[in-house]
């Protein structure tokens, strides 16, 4: 019987140690890409871009899938959203002596571009740099949609065209085995879309922030 009950606390024993050195390497995994390069990535990243025709700057939205290749060579996918709205003053308005008012057009650029990037990383230089620099070259198309609206007429119009860019980034961890890195863009635009030989150059900088998270 002791033979038994000893065999059985063995047992559990066992057990207890293999289930915590289990939990311990799952707690203190470290998704990295310079460890763990099978890990892909999300990005999402808020700022702003500038547009040369409108000559504005305007709220721009990021969204990034990344398949990692190794620690220094990855490519994915990104989605954006670039809207700059403005109004304009067309004239003024003053008909029989009353204090009078102004004609206005109201005016939304709602573009969408697309992009298939690739990115080169230099994640060795994280511990002098406190940062891990990246360099980023996409190609893609953008899809924008003018819509216009004043007090003597209104419309939509779509436009579309080729697009690419280029911007570096810098990614950094608050704390070292943590899957999330804040992230920071600058770079350039191209966007050119047009509709019935009218183009609207709406290229410029860019500028964004955003988190990383490896999934």
């Amino acid at each position: 019987m002791k033979k038994i009950l000893f065999l059985v606390i063995a047992v559990l024993l066992s057990s207890s140690v293999l289930f915590a050195q289990e939990t311990k390497s799952v707690v203190t995994r470290e998704k990295n890409v310079f460890t763990n390069p099978s890990d892909n990535e999300f990005m999402g990243k808020i700022g702003t871009g500038y547009a040369s025709d409108p000559g504005k700057f305007g709220l721009d939205l990021s969204l990034n899938y990344i398949y990692n290749l190794d620690p220094v060579f990855v490519f994915g996918f990104e989605a954006d959203f670039f809207w700059i709205k403005w109004e304009n003053k067309l004239e003024d308005v003053n008909a029989g002596g009353s204090a009078g008012g102004s004609l206005t057009a109201k005016t939304n650029l709602y573009t969408f571009p697309l992009f298939a990037n690739a990115q080169v990383r230099l994640p060795f230089l994280r511990d002098k740099l406190f940062f891990e620099p990246s360099l980023t070259v996409g190609l893609g198309y953008s899809f924008m949609i003018l819509d216009y609206d004043s007090d003597t007429e209104n419309g939509t119009n779509l436009y579309h065209g080729f697009a690419w860019q280029v911007f570096a980034s810098g990614a950094y961890k608050l704390f070292h085995n943590s899957a999330v890195d804040f992230v920071i863009d600058l770079g350039y635009r191209d966007l050119s879309p047009e509709r019935s030989d009218i183009v609207i150059d709406m290229s410029g900088v860019i500028a964004r922030i955003g988190v990383r998270m490896f999934i």
